[in-house]
């Protein structure tokens, strides 16, 4: 048990505690016993660690979910965190098993390359990823240049350096965290953000929303956006993720719109093939655009097989006491929503968490980052704090200005170093005004995507032919 509570004190740690620049001891500890195990022994103890981890990182998730799946977010919640313990077990057997006496460099690029594959794919789940350990410290200004993995490589190396005992190695690695603090700390100070955006939080129950959608919804929106706006002039309004309970194609909301002069990005609920999770770029009643959700929560939004397995869903969905649900359909296409001069990049909800999709974004021409969101199904857990920090690393990756709207909070503005320059209290309803700013460069990290974990597995593939090599040799 002393290696589920080591990952335990980890996980509690991570991310949203000013303790969280200390995560390479407890990792150290980790690599030092898995290069003494065999790949068995290195399994079980990383199991444990991860296990621990996950669970106190998690603690948010099965008390999110139990009002929508009753008793079964449990049940959900332990299978998730057995898969990430397993996904981090495996990760230090196989590397054990094929690197040997070289496991201990190693792990630093296997964690990196396992980071990256966590976030791909339709069951990408980016939690926990080693860079957000340093979210909060001067060194995460390097995600300009690789993106949060390669701030996640740097704490792995640190944890490695620890435990090594070797001069050149260890001295290569305070050089490289040397370096990434000079780069850090000699960043040029970001623009002012000479605009203002209304953030619109109408702190509206999700189980009501779950329960039917009302049109008391929209006329709560529209009348704090009205005040919002009498109170201070502003050239952008952002409403949270399915503020709206229909589109605004729908006659009687694009008629309820045409008093809002000021450009609208709105979340309303889209009919087309299904149903979608949709922001709308509005003005003065028109629609200009429309970005569909394309990142969707597994097992939440959308339900893998859906109709090939639809007895078992409908068993299970019966079991918890829940309709036949069939979730909703992702977006296919990655465009920013062009607004007079803002070609705003969206991220939805959920979304913000994926370096690839606000690169994207970015690289299609996008000049703010914007994320629509509902987070009031974490209630008053860590879960909606984790959410916005890793949403703040998207700003500094692209060095894009990011706003951002919750149905009841977090509401923030973040400038493109990372630093929160507004931010509103969660659980209230009001519209607030934040600055923002737009900006045109693009960095290396938008430019290269994940060039660093694709460096990592060059490195991974070097070290093992290395030692394949030198087994050879001393066998000959």
């Amino acid at each position: 048990m002393g290696w589920v509570a080591l990952g335990g004190g980890f996980g509690l740690v991570f991310l949203v505690s000013a303790w969280s620049w200390l995560s390479p001891l407890p990792l150290a500890l980790l690599f030092r016993e898995v290069t003494r195990r065999p790949p068995a022994g290195a399994f079980k103890l990383t199991w444990l660690f991860g296990a621990g981890f996950f669970t106190a990182h998690l603690l948010w998730l099965p008390s999110s979910l139990s009002s929508f799946l009753g008793p079964g977010a449990v049940i959900l919640s332990a299978l998730l965190i057995a898969l990430l313990a397993s996904m981090w077990g495996l990760t230090a057997a196989l590397t054990r098993r094929l690197l040997g006496p070289a496991t201990l460099w190693g792990l630093p690029l296997a964690w990196t390359v396992l980071d990256a594959l966590r976030a791909t794919g339709p069951f990408g789940f980016p939690w926990g990823s080693l860079g957000y350990a340093w979210a909060q410290t001067p060194l995460v200004q390097v995600a300009d240049l690789g993106g949060i993995a390669l701030v996640g490589l740097l704490v792995a190396l640190s944890a490695a350096a620890l435990v090594s005992g070797q001069r050149w190695a260890n001295g290569a690695v305070l050089g490289a965290l040397l370096l990434a603090g000079v780069y850090s700390l000699t960043r040029p100070p970001a623009p002012a953000g000479t605009a203002r955006a209304l953030l619109v939080q109408g702190n509206i129950d999700p189980r009501l929303k779950a329960a039917g959608r009302r049109t008391e919804e929209l006329a709560h929106y529209l009348n704090l956006t009205a005040a919002g706006l009498r109170a201070a002039p502003v050239t952008l309004v952002v409403w949270p993720e399915t503020a709206a309970p229909q589109a605004p194609t729908a006659a009687p909301v694009r008629r309820a719109l045409t008093g809002v002069s000021v450009p609208l990005l709105m979340g309303a609920p889209t009919e087309d093939g299904g149903l979608r999770n949709s922001v709308y770029a509005v003005q003065a009643g028109q629609t200009l655009g429309r970005q569909d959700k394309r990142r969707l929560v597994p097992f939440g939004e959308f339900f893998p097989a859906r109709a090939a397995l639809d007895r078992v869903y409908r068993a299970v969905f019966a079991g918890l006491g829940l309709p036949p649900l069939t979730g909703t359909v992702p977006g296919t296409t990655t465009q920013p929503l062009t607004l007079g001069p803002l070609r705003a990049g969206v991220l939805i909800c959920y979304e913000s968490t994926f370096p690839g999709v606000a690169r994207a974004l970015v690289a299609r021409g996008a000049n703010l980052l914007v994320t629509a969101s509902n987070d009031a199904w974490f209630g008053p857990s860590t879960g909606a704090e984790q959410h916005f920090q890793m949403g703040r690393v998207r700003a500094i990756e692209t060095r894009r200005w990011w706003v951002r709207a919750g149905n009841d909070g977090i509401s923030a503005a973040v400038s493109p170093h990372g630093q929160v320059v507004a931010r509103f209290p969660r659980g209230v309803a009001g519209a607030f005004t934040a600055p923002y700013g737009t900006a045109e460069t693009r960095t290396l990290f938008v430019r290269w995507g994940d060039w660093v974990p694709f460096l990592a597995g060059i490195g991974l593939a070097l070290i093992w032919s290395g030692q394949r090599w030198l087994t050879w040799r001393l066998a000959d």
